[in-house]
């Protein structure tokens, strides 16, 4: 399901990510700092992760663009140039916060924007917003993870990590909850040290599973010792 080392995983025939926050160059060039457009960059790893699964289909998780209100003069050009460079078949936009308006930028027929989506038994939705569903699993992004760790030293770094916890209190009705990494390693992470989840979904996890991207177990949020 987890792909090896990328914060992306597979799922039937497709493969699903989140957060690219297309048009993220602009905010931050106004900070400060100057990068390229990631547009092709970003594309490639897409098309890379297309060649290594063998997918047929993409799954956008929410946060395709950036601009929260509106849609800028970068996401006018650069959404509808990444979305021509990406060599799947089928590509599904599960609409975040930062996506209003996207389908006016949409001009692709191999591309649909949804409100969620479902397959087999994984419902793919932001995770801004609630969702009602029968699937036994619910995969959302919204949250930028990463877990802060500390060496002997007091050097520290962060690491991007998946979330997997539990919610529902009927056990005929209780569903995994799976919290992607940013896809987008710019668009900046949140401390999953600190115990708190973004939006309505992941705010009622309580103390879930981390792991890394190649998959080291790294043990429930009440277990970390760093705690900023």
């Amino acid at each position: 399901m987890f792909i090896k080392n990328e914060p992306a995983m597979k799922v039937g025939k497709y493969v699903a990510v989140a957060d690219i926050h297309i048009g993220l160059t602009k905010d931050l060039w106004k900070s400060g700092v100057s990068l390229p457009s990631q547009v092709k960059k970003l594309a490639e790893r897409l098309n890379r992760l297309r060649k290594l699964t063998k997918s047929e289909g993409l799954i956008i998780v929410g946060d395709l663009k950036h601009k929260t209100v509106g849609i800028s003069y970068q996401e006018r050009i650069e959404v509808p140039e990444f979305l021509k460079l990406l060599k799947f078949k089928r590509i599904i936009i599960v609409k975040g916060n930062h996506d209003g308006f996207i389908e006016k930028l949409v001009r692709d027929k191999r591309v649909s924007v949804r409100k969620s989506f479902s397959v087999g038994k994984y419902a793919f939705t932001h995770g801004h917003r609630n969702i009602k569903t029968s699937k036994e699993i619910i995969v959302i992004g919204h949250n930028h993870l990463c877990v802060k760790f500390r060496d002997d030293v007091g050097a520290t770094y962060n690491e991007p990590v998946w979330v997997r916890g539990k919610l529902g209190q009927d056990a005929k009705d209780v569903k995994t909850i799976i919290i992607m990494p940013a896809f987008n390693e710019l668009c900046g992470y949140f401390l999953v040290n600190k115990g708190k989840f973004n939006g309505p979904i992941a705010g009622k996890l309580k103390d879930p599973k981390m792991y890394l991207l190649d998959g080291t177990d790294i043990g429930r949020v009440s277990g970390l010792k760093v705690r900023e």
